[in-house]
């Protein structure tokens, strides 16, 4: 049995998504001809948007495709930031930002922009008076993830945004790509200006994503051209990769209630059998997703933890899959952010949840973790 638990890096593709991919295979007008084939790629590719709009479970609004969610990230903010400059130039964001958040912002602090970045609690939540009170008159824009991809921490977006929606001056931007078919984003998207999410992440392949713009907003594009997108993503559509996300949205839509259940079930399981393994520290937020376990073995390095549990047929990550380079992996800022300890950081392996996940899986998981740290804890010490 394979014991895939990385899926805040990727999923597996949908069985859903594979067919509905094979029987579109001969939608390959492009959406932009006024012949019968393209309008039939066109009308593909409105169905997904309303399939989208649907999981985020917004009442109105536009749904802008992208590449990825990291292109719909980078949109948001420099199509906000270039839109809105005369309001001001301070933007405030979290220091447990995905890269695609923390780099983008960190672009525009070099060309003169003032960014606060607000610290988390030391179990990797973050506490909403703390990013509202850096709000000033001049904040531009709000950016702040729905679920962090390494803690799976929840943040406080319903409450922040509720109270910036009093504010009109400043938008609010959310990283949604570890929450979107996987939680209820109603309440977020409703006090959201935008709202990024990723295909890969929900069992689409890899190569689109969304961002969701709430009625009136009106952005600077990052490329321009013929004007797709409503005119803010110009480029021949990826027909297939947003008929595939289409279709992994309603798909979750139709089995979020039940996979959160099951994946709220595994997750207890998980950190109670990590938690009685020798030398096993849980880095569990108060407010988590179900769908993300972080574990730190002080000791021991993290790769190699990935490398021999993947001899036994278990995946999982040492973080962020996007911070993690072959023959590198960098430091995690999320786990720095939060006060831990050197060989905390090193040592820690994340767990990820899905659809996919079963019982007998985690059991297998668990067999493995205590089998191979209970041996290199052995190889360490005797090698001092």
């Amino acid at each position: 049995m394979e014991l895939y638990f990385d899926g805040a890096a990727t999923t597996p593709l949908l069985p859903e998504v594979e067919q509905e991919l094979t029987s579109s295979f001969s939608l390959y007008g492009n959406p932009s001809s006024l012949h019968a084939k393209g309008v039939a790629s066109d009308r593909a590719i409105q169905t997904a948007r309303r399939a989208v709009l649907g999981n985020l479970g917004a009442k109105s609004g536009r749904v802008i495709f992208t590449g990825s969610g990291t292109e719909a990230n980078n949109l948001a903010i420099a199509g906000v930031l270039r839109r809105f400059r005369e309001r001001g130039r301070h933007i405030v964001t979290s220091a447990i930002e995905h890269p695609s958040v923390l780099e983008a912002v960190r672009g525009w602090q070099r060309e003169g922009w003032e960014v606060t970045f607000i610290s988390p609690r030391q179990d990797g939540g973050v506490r909403a008076e703390d990013v509202l009170d850096a709000v000033r008159p001049d904040t531009v824009l709000v950016s702040l993830m729905h679920v962090n991809n390494e803690t799976g921490a929840i943040l406080p977006v319903v409450e922040v945004g509720q109270v910036l929606r009093g504010i009109p001056k400043t938008l609010f931007h959310v990283d949604g790509i570890q929450a979107f078919g996987k939680l209820d984003t109603a309440a977020a998207v409703r006090f959201a200006d935008l709202y990024s999410l990723s295909g890969h992440k929900v069992g689409a392949p890899k190569g689109v994503g969304a961002l969701y713009l709430r009625d009136g907003l009106e952005l600077e594009p990052l490329c321009y051209g013929g004007g797709q997108e409503f005119g803010l993503r110009s480029g021949t559509e990826n027909v297939l990769g947003i008929i595939a996300l289409g279709r992994a949205a309603t798909v979750a839509a139709e089995h979020r209630v039940h996979n959160l259940e099951v994946c709220s079930a595994l997750a207890t399981s998980l950190v109670e059998g990590l938690e009685a393994i020798s030398g096993c520290m849980v880095q569990r937020p108060e407010t988590a997703s179900p769908y993300i376990v972080s574990a730190a073995f002080p000791g021991l390095r993290g790769e190699v933890l990935v490398h021999a549990f993947e001899a036994q047929g278990l995946y999982v990550s040492t973080g962020s899959a996007c911070s993690t380079r072959r023959g590198h992996v960098s430091r995690s800022h999320v786990l720095t952010a939060m006060g831990r300890s050197e060989a905390e950081v090193t040592g820690t392996i994340r767990f990820s949840l899905g659809w996919w996940s079963t019982p007998e899986m985690v059991e297998q998981a668990l067999s493995v973790v205590s089998e191979q740290v209970h041996w290199l804890m052995g190889v360490t010490r005797r090698g001092r």
